[in-house]
């Protein structure tokens, strides 16, 4: 099978991640924004917190009066009152004296620590503290926890419940996040037929387009399922002509380079650009991705594996771009493999795995299949990159597994 001229990953990856994208801005309700991402840096409009504050229930008081205190030599301190959360502290501790105060109250004039309620005993018109207590002991200070006009959460970070927690605190009830990319996905191929129709010979159901469609929605995305297009130059190219209502287009099929390879040619007939056509992997060899209409545009292998593992390497790069996501972390494993993977050097393989645990230690078994086989992703855990100056790992090496 012939190539246009196959690159590296590495390569690949760059031209990928130098494609200039445009973002769009909407503002979400605080309900709304659990995994959109941040256009914009969050600062903090108040200290958190905007008052000093007791960590324990206790009692407030000057730590210097509770120096050499112990269970059997305990200081003694006249009680005054009794703040409880929510009210504004009005009185003010002197020497010699503490009040009570609970948990998450605001700390009176004069005090500096707070003895825990386990370390009193009670008396008819005062404590004994049985415990030295240090200066600014259990109290948490204005601005302790988040500065005003601090950074709190960067742009392009994934929102989390814990990120919608800190921000309410601060008072943002609308957050600004990118729009969600609007994916437009095709599947082609003369083979290729609906998931309801009635299976002839010569003739496969579409695997590609719902597994690229869920893949995207895990993402984030907004995928759009444009149909089933046969191998015709003119019918391709009128669907492809519709790029500019997405923001990246998928085609799966049509990217191996022969006789009906209509693809590239639909793309420069719109006047678009073929940035490159063949990635050196296995699977996924004949992957292209080019420029239409200033929206990116890949054409991935017809094969299900191979498409999937271009989706999770390549595809997924470009769609966090899209999205403004700064933070991309792989969930990954390390384990001990089972047996032998044999490579090719000049060649990056993934070879999908299955997992188990076993006394805290991790054993990873390959998967050899064919890159038409769908079922392996069913009965794999992850997979591994096998880098392709390496002819492969050996049995009990330890590797690195990205899991699905």
């Amino acid at each position: 099978m012939e190539f246009l001229k196959s690159i590296s990953p590495g390569k690949a990856l760059e031209i990928i991640e130098s494609l200039s994208v445009t973002y769009r801005v909407e503002m979400v309700t605080i309900e709304d924004c659990p995994d959109r991402i941040l256009a914009d840096d969050m600062i903090a409009n108040d200290d958190i917190p905007s008052f000093h504050r007791s960590l324990v229930d206790g009692f407030a008081l000057i730590a210097n009066d509770t120096l050499g205190a112990r269970e059997t030599n305990p200081s003694f301190l006249y009680t005054k009152g009794e703040i409880k959360v929510g009210e504004v502290a009005e009185g003010v501790v002197e020497n010699g004296q503490a009040i009570a105060i609970s948990t998450g109250a605001m700390i009176p004039q004069g005090a500096d620590s707070v003895v825990m309620e386990e370390y009193v005993r009670r008396t008819s018109d005062g404590i004994e503290v049985t415990k030295t207590v240090h200066k600014g002991e259990n109290i948490c200070f204005i601005g302790e926890d988040i500065r005003k006009g601090s950074v709190v959460l960067n742009r392009g970070k994934k929102i989390t419940p814990f990120d919608i927690g800190l921000l309410s605190a601060l008072g943002y009830s609308n957050i600004p996040v990118y729009k969600r990319p609007h994916i437009g996905v095709i599947s082609s191929g003369d083979e290729i037929i609906g998931i309801n129709d009635t299976l002839k010979s010569g003739k496969v159901r579409d695997i590609n387009g719902y597994t690229i469609t869920n893949l995207l929605k895990r993402e984030g995305a907004i995928p759009t399922f444009l149909g089933i297009v046969r191998d015709n130059l003119e019918t391709l190219a009128g669907i492809l002509a519709t790029v500019h209502e997405f923001d990246m287009v998928l085609i799966s099929g049509g990217s191996s380079k022969g006789e009906r390879d209509f693809l590239t040619q639909s793309i420069e007939k719109l006047g678009g650009k073929i940035l490159f056509h063949g990635i050196n992997i296995k699977p996924g060899k004949p992957t292209i991705f080019a420029t239409l209409q200033d929206k990116p545009v890949f054409g991935l292998p017809g094969h299900p594996a191979s498409c999937a593992m271009v989706m999770l390497q390549f595809v997924f790069p470009m769609l966090w771009k899209l999205e403004g996501k700064k933070e991309r972390y792989r969930q990954r494993i390390q384990g001990a493999l089972t047996s032998n993977i044999p490579s090719s050097i000049g060649i990056e393989e993934y070879v999908r795995v299955e997992i188990k645990e076993q006394g805290g230690t991790y054993y990873i078994t390959p998967l050899f299949t064919k890159s038409s086989v769908i079922s392996s992703f069913v009965k794999a855990s992850g997979y591994i990159v096998v880098p392709q100056e390496k002819e492969g790992y050996e049995k009990d090496e330890l590797v690195e597994v990205y899991l699905f």
